[in-house]
């Protein structure tokens, strides 16, 4: 006789192919119950971006519920803080912040962070929506000649002189072992292991083909939300399209290089 198993929490698709929303997120429970913790990071595994509507966590109460995902980090020395909770970076429009590009955090360190939690604090009354995409599902609907193309190629990401790394252009997802597409607008250059001319067509194609509609979630914020999203198998980009301020706080999660 087969049993079933118990899940503690209630999911539902936010699109096609990236997100799941938990439907009535019960704050104290991801804090406290370990069932409910362990089947959040599950489900960021499987779906990649995970909402929790109407949280308003503390910061202390964020840090926490990020801890579900693993340890969290401190930020990079040049990126704004929470005054009183270093490890929350806090990004304020009113600061001139922008991060209106497709991109992975951090791809031009070796080891980049595992996952990120997000809460919106400030949210302007229309605009300022974010967008992800699954690159696991970017690279699975590739061409068998282009995957074949890509195996044993890398690339340069770049952010400056103290800040390169490089990466193969297709690495492996270190917990579910699936395939990532692993090139983005911001910080990849060029992949070095092909002629230039070659690397100048294959590389805006690959970051057109990343970004593709059909693998994409786009939310529209409200004060409160909480997203959670696998860094290392997406990309985000925030839109710069609304007028007043917005102010979200961000919780890095410990990873580590990114290997095919």
């Amino acid at each position: 006789m087969t049993g079933t198993v118990e899940t503690t929490l209630r999911l539902r698709p936010l699109s096609g192919r990236i997100g799941v929303e938990v439907l009535d997120a019960d704050l104290g429970l991801l804090l406290e119950d370990e069932a409910a913790r362990r089947e959040l990071h599950e489900a960021m595994l499987e779906h990649h971006v995970v909402l929790m509507r109407d949280l308003h966590p503390t910061p202390e109460q964020h840090i926490a519920l990020a801890g579900a995902f693993g340890n969290p980090i401190q930020p990079e020395d040049y990126l704004p803080k929470h005054p009183a909770h270093p490890v929350i970076c806090r990004f304020d429009s009113a600061g001139g912040y922008k991060a209106d590009k497709w991109h992975t955090d951090g791809t031009f360190r070796d080891v980049i962070p595992s996952a990120a939690v997000l809460c919106m604090r400030t949210s302007p009354a229309t605009g300022g929506d974010t967008m992800w995409t699954n690159c696991c599902a970017a690279y699975d609907d590739l061409s068998n000649g282009m995957k074949g193309l890509l195996e044993g190629r890398k690339a340069l990401h770049d952010q400056g002189p103290d800040a390169k790394a490089v990466h193969p252009v297709v690495v492996t997802h270190p917990e579910t072992g699936r395939r990532i597409l692993f090139v983005n607008d911001i910080f990849t250059r060029v992949i070095m292991n092909l002629p230039s001319e070659e690397s100048l067509a294959i590389l805006p194609f690959l970051l057109r083909h990343v970004t593709r509609p059909e693998f994409t979630y786009r939310h529209t914020w409200a004060e409160g939300d909480v997203v959670a999203w696998d860094n290392r198998s997406t990309q985000h980009y925030a839109l710069f399209d609304f007028d007043g301020q917005r102010v979200v706080e961000r919780v890095h999660i410990a990873g580590g290089p990114m290997t095919a």
